[in-house]
This record gives C-alpha cells, structure tokens and sequence, in this order.
C-alpha cells in the first residue's frame, strides 16, 4: 500500500491512545486530576496522527468518499464559527470549563481520531482497536476493586468504584461498554478457550461493580448492545433465523417498559427511576432552549453552564432549590446542540448516520456471524444509548469516536474483499526495518510538540493553581488564577478564599478579573452585590445582571 509506513505509525498511536486516555490520572499534581491529563495525552497523539496522514494529503482524500469529507470538515467549520461568533470566552471555548474540558480543543482531538481510524481502512487494525478496549478493562477492574474494598492508595475526594474516570457515571457507562465487546467476542473461536473464560468472568465482575455503583447508565447501556448482538447473531444464524420477529417484539416491549419505568410508570419503576431522571429532564429542556434561542453559533463550546440559571424555566429552578445547577445537559446531542447551534448538532448526526449506515453495508453483505465487527457496533450502540442520558467525558467518549471511524473504516476495508480476509485491505499494522522519510518524520513530530504545547497550558494552570493552595498564600494564588489555561472555576475558587480570609482588597481585584474573565459569571456578580467596597451603582448593576443571569430565582430581589 502507498505510504504504508505514513499509516502503520498512525495505527499504532491509535492502539495505544484509547488504553492510556481511559486510565491517565495525576492527582499528585493536579487540583483536576481526570480530566487534563486524559487531554494532555490524547491531543498531541491526535495531532501526530494528523501530521502523518497529511503529509499523504492527496492519497488520505482519495479514501473516503466526498460526503464523509464534507461532513467532517462541516463539524470542525461548525466549531471555529461558534469560537468565533458565540460570544463566550474564547479561552473557555477552547479548553473548555474546569472539570469537563469539552471544548474545541477536545473535540477537534476526538474529531482527528474519528477521521484517522477511517483511513486506516485495516480489519486487523479494527480487530486490534477492539481487543485494546477489552486490555483496558483489565486494569481498570482491578483498580475498581481495590476501590471496592476500600484500599485505594490515592485520597480522592470520593470514596467509590470510579476507577480512573472520576465518577461512578462514568465507571459504569466504561463497564457498560467493555462488557459488550468481551461479550461479543466470547463467539470468536479463534480466541483461545482460557482467554474467553477470562472474559466471561470479567464481564461477570464488572457487572457486579456496576451494580455496587448504583449507577443505572452501564445496565442500560450492557442490555442495550447485547440486545443489538443478539439480534445480528440471531439474523446470522440459520436455525435460529425464524426467532427474529418474536425478538424483535421482545425487544421492542422490554424498550417500551424501559422508558415507561423512567417515567416513574409500569412495573420497571422501582427500579430504574430516581429522582436524577427528573433532573436530567431539567437538564435537557434547557439545553433544548439554548438551542432554539441561539440556533446558528449556539452559546459557546463548554458555555452550557454559564446560560442554564437563564434557560431552566420557573419549575426547573424551584423543583428543589434555585441552587442546584449543572454545567452540561447530561446529553450529548444536546451538549453539542446548545453549545454550537444547529449546524454543529447536524454536522454530527451526520458523522453518526454515516457510521450507522456503514455497519449496516457490513452486516448485510457478511454471510456469517462477526464477533470482531459485532463487537464493534455493539460497543458503538451502547455508547450512543451512554450519549443519550450522560456526558462526554474524554476517558469515555474517546471510545465512541475510535469505533465510529473504525465502523466506517472497516466498511471500506471490506467491499470487495472477504470479510475472513485478516488484512482485506493489504495494509499490515507491522513491518520491520521501516522507517519515516525525513520529511514525514519532521512534520510529525512537529505535530506532537504543538500538541502537547496546546493541552499543556490548561494542565499547567491548573497544577500551578493547585500548588498555590497548598501554601494558602493569597498572592501565590491570585497569581495562579492569572495564568494562561486557568479557568472561571479557578479564579471563583481564589474569590471564595479571599472571602473566608476577610481580605477585601483583594476580593474586589479578584471579582473584578472574574467578570472581566467571564461576564457570564454568576457567583462574580453575586459577590459584587454584596460587597461593602462596592459603590450604590456597582450594587444596583450587580442586582440587574443576576436578575438576567436567573430570571426565575426568587431568592434574588425584584426591582
């Protein structure tokens, strides 16, 4: 294959990224540490894989067909036009919000993986691709287990089997997905006969842990995709071809007291429905609104929280307290929807239509089952069903974007091939003795320190902060918040200490950079409001502003 060397160095940061992403932590160093270093890792992979495959430009194009490019390119425009036109601190757009850091950054990274695992165009690269998101479960039930029972080595906060993803949600949504894929593969004979009894028994444990979370989203997201595994085995399978139909009613029936059940309705209630389905209600009705009220540019990437006191409505904000907020619609269409408007939101439903489309050309034109393939689309179906009710945290989401460029990547590899064939594109993951031209080897490592530059600057700001409030020294604080990367969340965090310290000099200069950082910024202007060095006009101002900023709160007085 042309620039064969170019695309078996892509493939092979592809196979490490996943595993290292999903399990990166540094809480030794970081005040968050989830989050960027997960980022931290998987820009500058993104962005080597990027250099690579560019320095082949005219060869990478003529791989995919002309809508998968429109599309692509349509959702990263999509982006810079909502960094640019939105509004919202373009240094928050960016980077994203403190504790989610799903902004253009990331999603430009996760967009970049998308788009290479579809060039690859490899069935043993997507076989592989697989078997890492199965290694990577290992680890991560281990950990979970020690978390278990109770013998974590690192002093989290939180005290709960959230392995390295830094919430029970996500531990079990991640459990949700491997288990799909083990599952599926348990169908593979040419997996030895121990390797898929170990599977089996890890699927079993990790279940379990699901169930010791109290976290619902990896149940719904496991029976979601084994549903859809079953079914294709059910399809593929002669003698059992004639159960489709009453599986189908099956399924069908166990989906409609699913969603009763959220509802708090039928004989599933008990058992699914929490106050939190309530909530996300909420969560999504003011996503839904952002988007309708600014549909070309959206409020910002990341910006959800900084618009939902103004978009929640009456009931919303009295259902519990006016102080329960949240910065992400718990839904990532909706997430996308609001923060970019409706060409974001289209562009991807577009890439999820297209990789729909393509496992669907993949399964009709396979003669037998595909534990390998299934295992992919199933995992990719339960990441959608994740989608629908959670958020897109990187350690994640990463997953749902490696499988959809695999999806359509291994729809191409195998037109006019034989599904059996290991390599139906003839491109070999490894060969020894080669090397990258000087050139490609230049633009690639180019592309990897622009990478780590960019993701760097976040994780510094936040590990400088970090060291600040171990010295409870105010100006080495004040000093951190400054930075380049650091967010509103930090600069609020330096306020509320200046607050508890009685130091109001530098609580009016805080305050001050925290509105001219974020005029947006809620807590800002509710300190503002109150703060004895502030003039009759700053209080009248700051009082107005909260009134736009929560409209329906009634614990902010009327005029």
């Amino acid at each position: 294959m042309k620039f064969a060397i170019q695309y078996q160095r892509a493939a092979q940061a592809l196979l490490i990224i996943g595993p290292i992403v999903s399990l990166a932590v540094s809480p030794a160093t970081n005040y968050d540490p989830i989050n960027l270093i997960k980022l931290l890792f998987a820009t500058p992979v993104a962005i080597f894989v990027l250099a690579l495959l560019a320095s082949t430009y005219k060869f990478s194009v003529s791989r995919l067909n002309k809508p998968f490019w429109i599309t692509s390119f349509g959702f990263l425009l999509a982006m810079i036009s909502t960094l640019l036109f939105s509004g919202a601190p373009v240094d928050q757009q960016f980077w994203g919000m403190f504790g989610r850091n799903t902004g253009f950054l990331t999603y430009f990274t996760l967009l970049i993986f998308l788009v290479s695992c579809a060039l690859i165009q490899s069935v043993d690269f997507y076989h592989k691709i697989v078997s890492s998101l199965v290694i990577t479960a290992i680890p991560m039930t281990l950990y979970c287990l020690i978390q278990v029972a109770h013998m974590d080595p690192v002093g989290w906060s939180l005290y709960a089997p959230f392995g390295t993803l830094g919430n029970i949600n996500f531990s079990s949504a991640f459990f949700g997905l491997t288990s799909i894929a083990c599952t599926s593969l348990l169908f593979e004979k040419s997996i030895s006969k121990f390797v898929r009894i170990s599977m089996a028994l890890m699927v079993l444990t990790d279940l379990i842990i699901v169930y010791t979370t109290g976290s619902i989203q990896g149940l719904l997201v496991f029976l979601a995709g084994i549903g859809l595994v079953i079914y294709i085995y059910i399809r593929k399978t002669n003698a059992l071809k004639k159960l489709s139909i009453p599986y189908v009613l099956l399924a069908l029936g166990s989906i409609s007291l699913t969603v009763i059940g959220l509802a708090n309705k039928g004989p599933l209630a008990r058992y699914i429905f929490s106050d939190t389905v309530v909530f996300r209600g909420d969560y999504w009705h003011a996503g839904w609104v952002m988007t309708t009220k600014h549909p070309f540019f959206g409020v910002g990437m990341d910006s959800y929280g900084d618009w939902y006191r103004a978009y929640r409505g009456l009931i919303s904000t009295t259902r519990t307290t006016s102080d329960r907020i949240t910065n992400t619609a718990h839904n990532i269409f909706l997430d996308i929807s609001s923060n970019g408007g409706f060409p974001l939101i289209a562009a991807y439903l577009a890439l999820t239509l297209i990789t729909l489309i393509s496992a669907i050309r993949v399964i009709k034109r396979s003669e037998k089952f595909n534990p390998y393939f299934v295992a992919l689309f199933g995992t990719w179906f339960g990441y959608q069903i994740q989608a629908t009710i959670s958020i897109n945290q990187v350690g994640v989401g990463i997953w749902g974007w490696l499988f959809s460029g695999s999806i359509i990547g291994y729809e191409y590899a195998t037109r006019s091939n034989s599904l059996g064939s290991p390599n139906s594109s003839g491109f070999k993951t490894k060969k020894k003795g080669a090397t990258l031209s000087a050139g490609s080897g230049v633009i690639a490592f180019f592309g990897l320190v622009v990478g780590f530059v960019l993701a760097f600057i976040p994780f510094n700001a936040d590990m400088k902060y970090k060291s600040a409030t171990q010295t409870r020294e105010i100006a080495k604080i004040m000093d951190s918040v400054k930075l380049l990367g650091s967010t509103a969340f930090h600069m609020e965090m330096a306020l509320d200490s200046a607050i508890k310290g009685n130091l109001q000099a530098q609580v009016l200069e805080i305050d001050n950079s925290l509105i001219n950082k974020n005029e947006r910024s809620f807590f800002g202007w509710k300190v503002r409001a109150v703060l004895s060095a502030s003039t009759p006009e700053d209080r009248a101002k700051a009082a107005e502003v909260l009134r736009e900023l929560d409209p329906y709160n009634p614990d902010i007085l009327k005029p």
